[in-house]
């Protein structure tokens, strides 16, 4: 592998990279993700998307750890920076020296392979990378079928979704698609979707019966479920509350949702 080297932290690549880190547009033009850290990296090679670029700062990096990825990332652009160049474009708190960019995807959803009994996790408009990246936590922990986001408000390949989900966005199948396009697909292969929604319709969702293909439907924190959401299910379920609060955060919501699910498919014969 050629490495080149760059020591300005405002050096024309690196100027680049913050403009691809800062700006939606500039990744969905370029069709990259970002991608930092090394458990991160081999996540998505072990998803086998496309390297194009790797950085990397020996200030940092732990040298026995690299020579994991770079038998991987053979003729891949390689970069080697200083460590005032490589502070400069790192967003992790706890540095490793190495950020990769890959070609994104187009998650449509006629590429997600469904078991013979699916189980589902939609999110609805969610506006924070946080709460997607816990989504998609939540979603590998629980070996969901996949993650679907609807009408999102942020970018997948938001750097903070990558950092908030650890990597699982590479190991989790994600469509995203309008909520009209998710219906349909929904209704052509048979998959119920429970709303998880404060409704006077809404049951607790230990009451509801998981076995059959389904989708748990999750809203914002802000304002839940829309109304094309609410009226589309035919079930909706509630987290019984017990304190002050009426409701909790979404990815926690989800996940007690979902093992309750796995729960449920446990117990059949």
């Amino acid at each position: 592998m050629k490495w080149q080297s760059i020591t300005s932290p405002t050096n024309a690549r690196i100027r680049q990279l913050l403009r691809l880190q800062e700006k939606p547009r500039e990744r969905k033009e370029a069709g990259v993700v970002i991608v930092e850290g090394l458990r991160e990296i081999m996540l998505a090679i072990g998803a086998r998307y496309t390297p194009l670029e790797l950085y990397i700062a020996e200030e940092f990096v732990n040298q026995k750890n690299i020579s994991a990825i770079l038998e991987y990332l053979e003729g891949t652009s390689a970069y080697m920076l200083s460590q005032e160049a490589f502070t400069r474009i790192a967003y992790r708190e706890n540095r490793d020296g190495v950020v990769a960019i890959f070609e994104s995807r187009n998650h449509q959803l006629n590429h997600i392979k469904l078991s013979s009994q699916p189980l589902l996790l939609i999110a609805e408009s969610v506006e924070k990378p946080g709460n997607l990246g816990a989504l998609l936590r939540t979603a590998d922990a629980a070996g969901v079928d996949a993650l679907i986001v609807c009408d999102p408000k942020t970018d997948i390949y938001n750097p903070n979704v990558v950092r908030a989900s650890i990597g699982t966005l590479f190991s989790v199948q994600v469509g995203v698609a309008t909520t009209s396009e998710v219906l349909v697909w929904l209704q052509e292969n048979g998959i119920r979707p429970f709303a998880a929604a404060l409704s006077p319709k809404a049951i607790p969702y230990t009451q509801a019966d998981f076995r059959s293909p389904v989708a748990i439907v999750v809203g914002t924190e802000a304002d839940g479920l829309s109304h094309t959401w609410l009226n589309a299910c035919p079930d909706h379920i509630i987290i019984p509350m017990h304190g002050t609060a009426d409701s909790l955060n979404v990815s926690v919501s989800a996940a007690i949702i979902i093992y309750e699910a796995l729960r449920q498919r446990s117990l059949q014969p």
